[in-house]
């Protein structure tokens, strides 16, 4: 069993098209990108979470077969406007051979997704409420893979948004797994607590004085993670919406975030902020100590592959 990171970045991956800002500069002059937050779950069954924009691409380039099953985090478009690119599979396959792919979503969600892509609904998708705080049900969901929604906050316009809590059969007992999508807090405080893997939303450095984007920032991320205690943490969802000091034009930008108080090391000094995958990786592995926190963390990349325990 593995979980596949098919996208890592934000809601117009990185770096932004002909964004002037000093990362994705940086980022273009070395080659690096990230495609919209996209992660497939190859366990018990195969999951896909958040079919964004970028989805065809990712599935060609990691050659994955039909999911068993598609969760929609929340109705931002980043999370969903790749679910036309299912219709590869029913291309594919004799008519009569095919049954639909169920999809999950809120109800709020749905209102989004029907409107867009009610035309899928009945030959390609089978449509299915996620309702938070009840396992869902249904194939591929059972003894072997237990999924449950968490409602989060995301701010006041996408109505439907949700995390997902894993439970996965191995001989060695449950494991728990989570995805927090992008939120600002869950609505119960405790519903990732516990995992042995926990995938979170870093959209920032710092908490930015006013957080327009109701994102999740590293800054508000470490007393939650603090709180949750996780066995490992990867990272997704990254930006470039820190405020840069001397990045005077792309810092006027909408886009750009001024931190009220920025996060500060043990020296005393506000964190840089980073602008590649490695100074990310950095960034954690020093942040995380210096506030308490113990559990090792990865910055994840598109396509990183991670080995989870075997199913019963």
């Amino acid at each position: 069993m593995e979980l596949i990171f098919l996208g890592t970045g934000g809601a117009w991956g990185l770096p932004e098209h002909q964004c002037p800002c000093a990362t994705c500069r940086h980022l273009r002059s070395i080659g690096q990108y990230r495609t919209r937050t996209s992660l497939w779950l190859e366990g018990p069954a195969r999951v896909l979470i958040d079919p964004g924009p970028d989805l065809r691409a990712q599935l060609m380039r990691e050659d994955l077969p039909r999911p068993d099953a598609v969760l929609i985090t929340h109705e931002h478009g980043d999370h969903y406007l790749g679910l036309d690119e299912l219709l590869c599979y029913r291309r594919n396959v004799p008519p009569d051979a095919w049954e639909p792919i169920p999809v999950y979503a809120s109800a709020e969600a749905w209102e989004q997704i029907e409107a867009r892509f009610g035309y899928l609904l009945g030959s390609l998708l089978e449509k299915r409420l996620a309702l938070p705080g009840a396992a869902l049900s249904g194939a591929p969901f059972g003894p072997n893979l237990g999924c449950t929604p968490v409602k989060t906050d995301h701010g006041p316009i996408p109505k439907g948004s949700l995390g997902y809590r894993f439970e996965l059969a191995t001989p060695e007992g449950p494991y728990g797994l989570g995805y927090t999508s992008d939120m600002t807090a869950p609505l119960e405080p405790d519903a990732f607590a516990g995992l042995d893997l926990l995938v979170c939303q870093c959209h920032f450095v710092h908490e930015p004085a006013v957080n327009r984007a109701n994102h999740l920032s590293l800054q508000r991320a470490l007393p939650q993670l603090l709180r949750w205690q996780p066995g490992r943490v990867y990272l997704a969802h990254l930006s470039c919406q820190d405020h840069i000091p001397g990045d005077d034009p792309a810092n006027a930008m909408l886009k750009k975030y001024a931190p009220a108080e920025p996060l500060r090391g043990a020296d005393g000094e506000p964190y840089a902020i980073p602008r590649d995958h490695a100074a990310w990786q950095a960034l954690v592995e020093r942040a995380l100590p210096e506030h308490g926190l113990t559990m090792p963390v990865t910055v994840a990349f598109d396509g990183l592959r991670v080995p989870l325990p075997a199913g019963g």
